[in-house]
């Protein structure tokens, strides 16, 4: 698919004919498998990002410790990388690829003038805004208000959901960095919902029951 394609059959919220000619000629489609960087945390950013299919996570890591700040689902973008990008500044997150994932990357110079020229990019990144800022008062609110193993199955089942699987291929310690906690208070409240009849442990993998 090219991104004339692209435009008419995935991307329909750009409208004017202008922004999607500009789009065609400096946007580039790319494919990058699972654990691949999007975005790298202290780099500046020079493309922008929206995600056609597959999953990304976008993570604050801080004193070895990594903590997930929300997921990226087709037809969104990061944030963070428009605003880095518009206002030339070093990203202070990370985005990786949680699948194999393909993206349209727009030229990070070229966002703020769409944003200002053009209203249906412009309500684009609206959106976002308002969604990424509901993403991060969500997470506030769990990691304020509530307890790790109600934080865990939350995750779990949004990440199922997300994912469209009920295997989930990460490790203890993966599941430990997302939630900002020890991997041994994560490994006891596995095993209790395990107990429970909840989900299954395997190696390497959490199963949703």
């Amino acid at each position: 698919m090219d991104l004339t394609e692209v435009l008419e059959y995935q991307i329909r919220f750009f409208h004017e004919p202008e922004l999607r000619a500009e789009i065609v000629q400096y946007g580039q489609l790319v494919t990058v498998e699972p654990g691949t960087p999007i975005l790298q945390e202290g780099k500046y950013v020079k493309t922008i990002p929206i995600l056609l299919n597959g999953l990304v996570k976008v993570v604050r890591q801080e004193g070895g410790k990594e903590m997930l700040l929300y997921y990226i689902y087709p037809l969104e973008s990061c944030i963070v990388s428009i605003h880095c990008g518009i206002n030339d500044l070093k990203s202070k997150v990370k985005a990786i690829a949680e699948d194999t994932s393909t993206a349209l990357l727009l030229p990070a110079h070229g966002v703020g003038e769409w944003q200002s020229q053009y209203p249906s990019f412009n309500q684009f990144v609206l959106n976002l805004y308002q969604k990424r800022f509901d993403n991060v008062l969500d997470a506030f609110n769990a990691l304020a208000f509530q307890r790790l193993d109600y934080r865990m199955v939350s995750y779990l089942e949004a990440k199922s959901r997300a994912t469209g699987d009920n295997m989930l291929r990460m490790t203890h310690q993966d599941l430990a960095d997302e939630l900002g906690t020890a991997r041994e208070t994560v490994s006891r409240l596995l095993k209790k919902l395990e107990s429970e009849g909840r989900l299954a442990l395997h190696r390497g993998a959490i199963e949703l029951l």
